[in-house]
């Protein structure tokens, strides 16, 4: 576990993250310190594009059984 500590939009955060989630997630975080609205948009729209990927492709599993 890897304890952090970060600022987002002037709120400061401490939060503890699995070394694997971490290393996962490591670029995200340091854009989040001094992010552009740009990243911030790019960064929701990533996420919420591979949950639509991982839903569509769950249903499709679903709908061959």
């Amino acid at each position: 576990m890897k304890k952090i500590s970060l600022s987002v939009l002037g709120e400061k955060f401490e939060i503890e993250l699995e070394d694997d989630f971490f290393d996962f997630v490591k670029e995200d975080l340091l854009k989040l310190q001094n992010p552009t609205p740009k990243e911030l948009l790019f960064l929701f729209l990533k996420n919420k594009k591979h949950m639509y990927e991982l839903s569509k492709g769950i249903k499709r599993i679903i709908d061959k059984l």
